[in-house]
């Protein structure tokens, strides 16, 4: 946008990039630009793309910082986690429900939570073709803390460093 006044503001036609005319507005190709305007269109965008890359390096800084804060997590998805949506739920299960020797799986977010090692060996015994071991610790969960959320969810996937599961849950709610 700020391109786009600077170029107009300037006299260059932003479809163009030739001198304005207001009997032949953007009817000038690129190839007939001045040196000058040139140089100052190769200028603002090198600003542009110089101030979008600063700006994604601080939202992706506030995101990390975020992701450490449960309170800002639930400030930011106060959605109950009763209100995931089934085909997140599902993709959240197919990333969670295999067993990894070495990594979180659903029984690291199950200790995560307070599961004993009692339950978490009968989870472990689940068919899962038949049932997800980790839909019932969502499940389970969610039963015992009516009050939890999306951020709650997102703020352990984060804790048990499983940032696919994480990158699922903030392509599912828009969070860049």
């Amino acid at each position: 946008f700020i391109l786009l006044l600077t170029m107009r503001s300037s006299g260059i036609n932003a479809e163009y990039g030739g001198p304005m005319s207001s009997k032949y507005q953007g009817s000038v190709p690129c190839t007939q630009l001045h040196d000058s305007e040139a140089a100052m269109m190769e200028q603002l965008h090198q600003t542009w793309i110089s101030d979008e890359a600063e700006t994604a390096t601080q939202a992706s800084e506030e995101l990390d910082q975020m992701l450490r804060d449960p309170g800002k997590l639930n400030e930011l998805l106060p959605i109950p986690l009763s209100q995931l949506p089934h085909h997140t739920m599902r993709q959240l299960c197919f990333l969670m429900d295999p067993m990894v020797a070495v990594g979180a799986d659903f029984t690291a977010f199950a200790a995560k939570i307070g599961f004993c090692t009692t339950y978490i060996r009968y989870l472990k015994a689940l068919d899962i073709k038949k049932n997800s071991p980790f839909e019932e610790v969502l499940s389970v969960w969610q039963d015992s803390a009516p009050d939890t959320t999306i951020g709650d969810l997102l703020y352990l996937l984060n804790d048990i460093q499983r940032m696919d599961a994480v990158e699922k849950l903030k392509e599912t709610y828009s969070i860049e």
